[in-house]
């Protein structure tokens, strides 16, 4: 998993790249993601770039939901953009795509 955080005025853009998938380097990412997004100031919210995943598992899906959890405790809004056709298809039958935010 790879990333590139930007801020551009309230919105934190993280651009993901790799298989959103469980393991130390998951795990030491997720930190990482949440660490940023507690560093941020004056955020209203956080946007997250999935043109570049490619396989999401459940300690991925894991990872995006403790981005939510940061995102609002900054009183920030957290959105998935550019999911692939199989893990939007996921996120609207589980109905997260909502809870997430997706956008195509």
């Amino acid at each position: 998993m790879n990333s590139t955080i930007t801020q551009d005025g309230g919105t934190l853009l993280v651009r993901l790249e790799g298989d959103l998938t469980g393991g130390a380097e998951a795990m030491a990412f997720a930190k990482h993601l949440k660490q940023e997004i507690g560093a941020a100031t004056a955020i209203n919210s956080v946007v997250l770039d999935m043109k570049e995943v490619g396989f999401v598992d459940s300690s991925g899906l894991g990872m995006l939901l403790g981005a939510r959890e940061a995102s609002l405790e900054k009183g920030a809004t957290l959105r998935l953009d550019n999911p692939n056709k199989q893990f939007r298809h996921l996120l609207e039958i589980t109905r997260l795509a909502e809870i997430l935010g997706v956008h195509s």
